[in-house]
């Protein structure tokens, strides 16, 4: 990066209705995960190709309860999920 070279900012993702508690890159830099601990199910992935936010998932019937973390695995097939009921989710 050049030096004296500010940042541009690319999109303003408004998904999340309470504050941001995490944020994780793919290890591909393909998809942005974030969540916030103040509200159910309160998790959404964004694609940064197309800089959309993935609206199939989660559904209502997925069992997150609140988030307290997520990450994805060094090779980027799979994101874990932990909550506060002390369940870790692992998808693919």
């Amino acid at each position: 990066e050049e030096e004296g070279r500010r940042p541009t900012h690319l999109k303003s993702i408004l998904n999340l209705s309470t504050n941001v508690t995490g944020l994780n890159f793919h290890p591909g830099g393909e998809m942005l995960a974030m969540a916030s601990r103040g509200e159910k199910s309160a998790l959404r992935l964004f694609h940064v190709g197309n800089r959309t936010v993935f609206s199939n998932w989660p559904t209502t019937k997925s069992p997150l309860n609140y988030v307290q973390c997520m990450d994805f695995s060094a090779c980027g097939r799979y994101l874990g999920i932990g909550n506060d009921k002390g369940r870790c989710f692992l998808y693919s």
